[in-house]
């Protein structure tokens, strides 16, 4: 559990209220597809056996959904973060767009102060 006034892990990677600065996000971003990583190196390391082939390849399916609900939820974050509603995070499954919105997202400076997602960055909204 959290300490009071302290952002959980949990809210981090799952929760779309508050905002996020640049370095959380691009961190975060690594911790996925370093977790990818491990799991996909699996899967090659064990291709022509069919058990641990199976286990690996669920195991990578499972975190392919966990950190992509985990990735949409940090955008939105972000996105509070510059001033700009949630939704334009669906901008992140369009391929042409999804390298720029990326890259957008870590260099973007956020606002200044509160702004209309919350008071502090890197901290739960109201």
């Amino acid at each position: 559990m959290a300490e009071k006034g302290r952002p959980s892990m949990t809210w981090l990677f799952f929760s779309p209220s508050g905002r996020i600065g640049r370095l959380p996000f691009f961190l975060s971003w690594l911790f996925w597809l370093f977790a990818g990583g491990l799991l996909l190196a699996q899967v090659l390391k064990y291709e022509g056996q069919d058990a641990p082939l199976a286990l690996w390849t669920l195991a990578l399916i499972a975190s392919g959904l966990v950190s992509t609900v985990s990735l949409v939820m940090l955008a939105i974050k972000r996105l509070h973060d510059i001033g700009y509603p949630g939704p334009l995070a669906l901008c992140l499954f369009i391929p042409v767009l999804s390298p720029i919105v990326f890259i957008a997202l870590c260099l973007w400076p956020g606002t200044k102060g509160a702004n209309e997602f919350g008071g502090d960055r890197n901290a739960p909204g109201r």
